[in-house]
């Protein structure tokens, strides 16, 4: 009996199987129940520090399953009134590591995104939320246990937006045996001047729960615990090398409505105590727009943090000698000008508007001048300008641009109205151009600065737009946030940048290479 139930069942079997050959069915293959997947988002965990939950996320790298390695771990802090899913959900953050990935520009890291509570990832005042002390001693350690982490300071970096800036910025400061990368975005935060005059609505339910004196008004909002938390404070009250342990990156939208001011004002205030830092200045706002086109240069700064390398400073531009235009020489009362033309210029009857620039000479004045037309020269074949270069050095004077302006009016068929004439300048140059359209507002519609050195700033010109870029570690910052500051104030049309770099010729070429847009957009007011 039992051999014949087990020839009927062994029958059975290969009936199915020879079924499903028959019919071209594939073998069965197990299906694995926990599948490998980069982002699990809202983790739950008790802080005993805080005596609450505590959700984070994480975005592991690509083949964390398949190697017993260990990474660098990136911490991602959020803004007031979002979570732990914000870079993700908001930001899509994944998006932009996995192409600086795939470009071999970053290493894989493990990143982490907890929840901050509007903590401002300090500890309150009054002991109520040690969000900082759960932070360091208690949650750090627990992904170093839960992920293959690399457990120094050395391969640890904070980034954050808005509050989470001011966490990126406090955590390394205070902690620098814990983190060595700071990557503040926007950074939320108050001079001493701005937090004594917020208003008190916004003061008791932001600042006065975190650092004290809820209720108070102008200088009672300052408290001693205040100031332990400011970099306006800790910065200015410090030596340099207490802070030689941390890289910061800093960064901030020239949009933004006070925080480019604050941000401004500690990159001033850094500069003065030589405290090492990037810094940039950017088109933008308070968005996710900016902040992701941030993070790509932020991630490769933490990238080259981690391999121990010296960020590059003045980063190389491609020159190029190799301008083919025609560049005409002339004497103009003893001063030599070169003037190139557009293309159809010997064969038209039009009018055009006239391109000015003030050059600064840091090396060979012809070999910059044909480098600075190989960038403009896809500009000048689109718009149709003629570009009159004059050495800042032989006019120093508003009455020589004034001279100049009209000698060129004289000697071509140019557009006779300001809004057919703009004036670029760079370094010394700009001291002229600036002090000639505060002198003869009737003169430029557009004024473009490039590093500028101006002697003295009075009242701001009178133009439709203007220009103002510099590098993090130019002579000129101190001149630029002026300009920007009486810009915003006397809400005159402008962008602002900082960008990489020293005060060079490199420098300044990827400046104007960064300002052609808007120098295309003032060509066509001149239309």
């Amino acid at each position: 009996m039992r051999n014949h139930l087990t020839y009927n069942l062994l029958m059975k079997v290969l009936i199915l199987i020879g079924t499903g050959y028959f019919m071209g069915c594939k073998p069965v293959i197990p299906v694995d129940e926990n599948p490998f997947v980069r982002f699990t988002g809202s983790i739950d965990y008790h802080s005993q520090t805080l005596n609450r939950p505590l959700r984070y996320s994480v975005y592991l790298p690509a083949g964390y399953n398949k190697e017993n390695k260990s990474y660098p771990t990136v911490y991602l802090l959020h803004g007031f009134g979002d979570n732990e899913t914000s870079w993700m959900s908001g930001g899509k953050i994944d998006r932009i590591i996995k192409e600086l990935e795939e470009k071999g520009e970053i290493e894989p890291m493990i990143y982490v995104m907890p929840q901050g509570y509007n903590s401002y990832y300090v500890n309150r005042f009054n002991g109520t939320l040690n969000y900082m002390d759960m932070f360091v001693e208690e949650f750090v350690p627990l992904i170093d246990s839960l992920y293959r982490t690399k457990k120094t300071p050395g391969q640890r970096a904070v980034v954050g937006y808005s509050m989470g800036g001011y966490g990126a910025l406090i955590l390394p400061v205070k902690n620098p045996d814990v983190f060595s990368v700071s990557v503040p975005l926007s950074m939320s935060f108050r001079t001493d001047e701005q937090y004594m005059i917020e208003s008190q609505s916004a003061f008791d339910a932001q600042w006065g729960p975190i650092f004290g004196a809820k209720g108070s008004t102008g200088e009672n909002r300052v408290t001693d615990y205040f100031k332990m938390h400011s970099p306006f404070h800790f910065f200015a009250d410090e030596d340099a090398g207490s802070f030689s342990a941390v890289r910061f990156f800093i960064d901030c939208g020239d949009d933004e409505e006070s925080l480019s001011f604050t941000n401004n004002e500690m990159h001033a205030l850094m500069r003065s105590k030589n405290i090492a830092h990037e810094y940039r200045v950017r088109n933008g706002a308070h968005t996710w727009d900016y902040w992701l086109k941030a993070m790509r240069e932020a991630l490769m700064f933490i990238q080259t943090n981690f391999d121990g390398v010296a960020y590059a400073d003045d980063p190389a531009f491609n020159l190029s000698t190799g301008f083919s235009g025609n560049i005409e020489q002339l004497n103009f009362n003893g001063k030599t000008l070169n003037v190139v033309l557009p293309s159809g210029y010997s064969t038209s009857s039009a009018t055009y508007p006239v391109m000015y620039f003030m050059h600064h000479t840091l090396q060979n004045r012809l070999d910059e001048t044909k480098n600075i037309m190989s960038s403009l020269d896809s500009l000048q074949r689109e718009k149709q300008f003629i570009l009159v270069e004059a050495d800042a050095n032989e006019f120093k004077t508003p009455s020589n641009l004034v001279e100049l302006s009209a000698f060129v009016n004289n000697g071509y068929r140019t557009k006779k109205q300001k809004q057919g004439r703009l004036l670029l300048a760079n370094f010394s140059g700009a001291s002229v151009a600036y002090h000639t359209v505060s002198d003869y507002p009737e003169l430029f519609e557009s004024l473009f600065l490039y590093q500028p050195f101006v002697d003295s700033v009075t009242n701001i010109p009178e133009v439709r737009f203007i220009y103002l870029d510099t590098t993090d570690e130019s002579q000129s910052y101190s001149i630029v946030q002026g300009l920007y500051s009486d810009c915003r104030k006397q809400n005159i049309n402008h962008q602002y940048r900082v960008r990489n770099g020293k005060d060079s010729f490199n420098a300044f070429m990827h400046g104007l290479n960064n300002s052609i847009v808007y120098l295309g957009l003032m060509l066509n007011k001149t239309l």
